[in-house]
Formats: structure tokens, C-alpha cells, sequence
């Protein structure tokens, strides 16, 4: 989400699945080289974080959350 004071708001923001895409790319490509197979191992943990939090956004908020009925009801 762009706020007002960013400084480039004309750029559009990066798809998720085209960073994923990229990432998968450049860590097969990683796993290829012996003496760079940690940075893979680390580039499939960032893979893992990035699947984590999508789940995590996509999810539905609890009812609880948004239900005002369990609020206490103020008088200003």
C-alpha cells in the first residue's frame, strides 16, 4: 500500500509470484555449485517465509475480531 509521502508512487509494486519465480530460479541455480549450497538452503528458507505469509494474509480474520456486539459500548 503506497502512502502519501512515498516517492514513487508511479512505480508499480513487484508480484509476489514473479519474486517467488525469480527466487526458485536463482536457488536451483545455487544448488548446482557445491561450495554455494548454503546460500540455497538460505534462499529455500526465504521461499518457505514468503509461502508462510501469503497464507498468513489470505486468511479469513476470526469473527471474533470484527464482531463490535463483545465491544463495550461507550457514551462520549
Amino acid at each position: 500500500m503506497q502512502g502519501p509521502f512515498d516517492t514513487k508512487r508511479d512505480i508499480p509494486l513487484p508480484d509476489i509470484g514473479t519474486i517467488r519465480d525469480m527466487l526458485t530460479l536463482i536457488r536451483d541455480d545455487l544448488q548446482r555449485v557445491k561450495a554455494l549450497e548454503r546460500a540455497a538452503e538460505l534462499l529455500s528458507a526465504t521461499l518457505a517465509e514468503i509461502d508462510m505469509a501469503e497464507r498468513r494474509r489470505l486468511a479469513p480474520f476470526p469473527r471474533t475480531l470484527v464482531d463490535m456486539s463483545i465491544w463495550p459500548y461507550r457514551k462520549h
